[in-house]
């Protein structure tokens, strides 16, 4: 995700990245950062520091501890009390303006490199097991057979077990499309997902509905 308020700069940077194989989500500001971030997940975030609204520093402290990705700042403010600041508050990198595009390229990738040492390689939530790097989930001892949707599901409440997430969060993160009510959709795949990993699917135990809400995987499952 770049978040800046140039949108010719994060044309540039955009570009770059996506010609070295990179997807790039656009904000504007730490605002709009804040609502993509809701139901969209990132690898990294180029951050700028000067932005109205909600600037680099705000957005940091506002994503707070819980945060899962590095963030490169990326500024004029060249302050070395700027970079002590945004080091400070949980900033991986820092690189001061101008720039040469090619630069923000390789730090981008240094610091993907150093995070993805300290990912996960494996997830255990109850009875089911996902081999992050391998793509793949047990239940017990048994391998999985899933469709694309139904691992992104799966793997989607396997990340957060005991958070609700909404039928709309749902469907934005399967479809990557705007949300109108499609409750049928989800419905049947949570059905097609409780099949292959409940020993009841009519009772389920570990995807549970929250009525008027959403669904929830039970952290002892």
């Amino acid at each position: 995700m770049i978040v800046d308020d140039s949108k010719e700069l994060r044309k540039i940077i955009k570009l770059y990245l996506e010609n070295a194989g990179y997807e790039i989500i656009e904000a504007e500001n730490g605002k709009v950062a804040i609502e993509l971030l809701k139901n969209r997940e990132i690898s990294l975030m180029i951050l700028d520091i000067m932005m109205p609204q909600m600037d680099g520093f705000e957005l940091l402290e506002a994503l707070g501890d819980d945060r899962k990705f590095p963030v490169i700042f990326l500024s004029a403010r060249g302050k070395v009390e700027d970079k002590i600041r945004g080091l400070n508050l949980g900033g991986d990198d820092y690189i001061a303006k101008p720039f040469d595009p090619g630069e923000v390229v390789a730090r981008v990738l240094a610091v993907l490199r150093r995070s993805q040492r300290n990912i996960k390689k494996e997830i255990v939530v109850g009875s089911l097991r996902w081999d992050v790097e391998k793509r793949l989930v047990y239940l017990e001892d048994k391998l999985l057979e899933l469709r694309a949707k139904e691992y992104k599901l799966l793997t989607m409440f396997m990340k957060r077990p005991g958070k609700v997430f909404t039928k709309q969060e749902i469907y934005e993160l399967l479809w990557d499309e705007p949300y109108f009510h499609d409750d049928n959709t989800i419905m049947v795949h949570i059905s097609n997902l409780r099949d292959k990993i409940e020993e009841d699917p009519r009772n389920p135990k570990k995807i549970l509905t929250i009525r008027g809400i959403g669904y929830m995987m039970d952290e002892g499952c």
